[in-house]
């Protein structure tokens, strides 16, 4: 088994009702709770917006509860002051997603993890029999709707209990007048990191701002960087900011208008390390759609191969892409 479930709790965290509903016992799984927990962890554990990050506070409110944990293993106490810590936030913080927040202590892939899944709520609607002079059926909202087993959790913590390893997948909020991962800043007090997706999203996109600006938006020069960063997520898991810059941009002072815009932009580390969730959604082949709506996938190794695709700019400013060597072609 990938996941091995050793105990767990449920608390409601709903301001609407004035205090935190903090459960005094343990779950108790039959097969369908045990399913739906697990189906959670293991979809959070492989989610590409997973960060892993560190705490920096040594003093740290979280951190020292986490030690206390590995001392004692009281488990009720250390989710009653996390849940406690949570509720006091959401309720002063209307822009985060009231939950209940289920704790599972968990061996997931042969490591001993801490597991917070923070079950925001969703609308969701059921039958309610009404009786007015005879049956009458209808359809109310139920505003505390939890996630279903399919559906996608949007917050959680994983902490390794042996390492101290952690980590989170949270968004940002506006929490005290500040827009925050407040996850990362307020309970964890860890390093706040970019999500996966957000780092390359900047990296991409400042390149193509470069290049329309510059380079008349040439499209094999942004396919370029695609390929770079392809090849070194595949190669070691890192994105080699520097690496695109002098292998992309000839001009020094080009590269020097994108060095700078890139560390305003928040990533100020030479390498962009991404999770192997992640690297597993860098997408591999590049897709050009036409104006007249012909879609064309090219894989990126492939894209700047004369050998295999040329791109022709004609005389009356039209372009023509010519696929060449093809040994065999198939109806999909």
């Amino acid at each position: 088994m990938s996941v091995s479930i050793s105990r767990a709790i449920l608390h409601i965290l709903d301001p609407s009702l004035g205090v935190p509903v903090l459960s005094e016992n343990l779950m108790s799984f039959n097969e369908e709770m045990r399913e739906y927990t697990e189906k959670h962890i293991l979809k959070c554990f492989n989610d590409s917006d997973l960060k892993k990050t560190k705490f920096i506070n040594e003093d740290g409110f979280f951190l020292k509860l986490i030690n206390e944990y590995r001392d004692n293993s009281e488990f009720k106490k250390f989710t009653n002051e996390v849940s406690e810590f949570f509720y006091k936030t959401i309720s002063e913080n209307p822009d985060i997603k009231p939950c209940d927040l289920l704790f599972v202590q968990a061996n997931v892939f042969n490591k001993d993890y801490m597991v917070i899944l923070k079950l925001n709520y969703k609308k969701g609607y059921i039958h309610f029999t009404k009786q007015e002079e005879g049956t009458k059926n209808i359809i109310i909202e139920q505003p505390c709707a939890l996630p279903s087993a399919t559906q996608k959790i949007d917050e959680c913590i994983f902490v390794d209990i042996n390492t101290l390893e952690v980590f989170v997948k949270e968004k940002k909020c506006q929490v005290y007048n500040e827009p925050s991962y407040y996850i990362s800043k307020y309970l964890l007090e860890c390093k706040e990191e970019k999500p996966d997706k957000e780092k390359v999203k900047i990296i991409t996109d400042t390149t193509d701002k470069i290049i329309k600006e510059y380079y008349d938006d040439d499209m094999l020069m942004k396919t370029k960087v695609k390929n770079i960063i392809r090849e070194n997520v595949e190669d070691s898991l890192n994105i080699n900011v520097a690496e695109i810059s002098e292998q992309v941009f000839e001009d020094h002072e080009i590269k020097k208008v994108y060095d700078e815009e890139i560390k305003m932009k928040g990533l100020k580390e030479p390498e962009v390390k991404v999770n192997f969730n992640y690297a597993n959604k860098i997408k591999t082949k590049q897709k050009i759609v036409t104006d007249e709506g012909i879609e064309i996938n090219i894989p990126y190794e492939l894209i700047s191969d004369k050998n295999k695709v040329e791109f022709i700019t004609n005389p009356n400013g039209t372009i023509s892409i010519v696929l060449k060597n093809i040994d065999n072609i198939i109806d999909k």
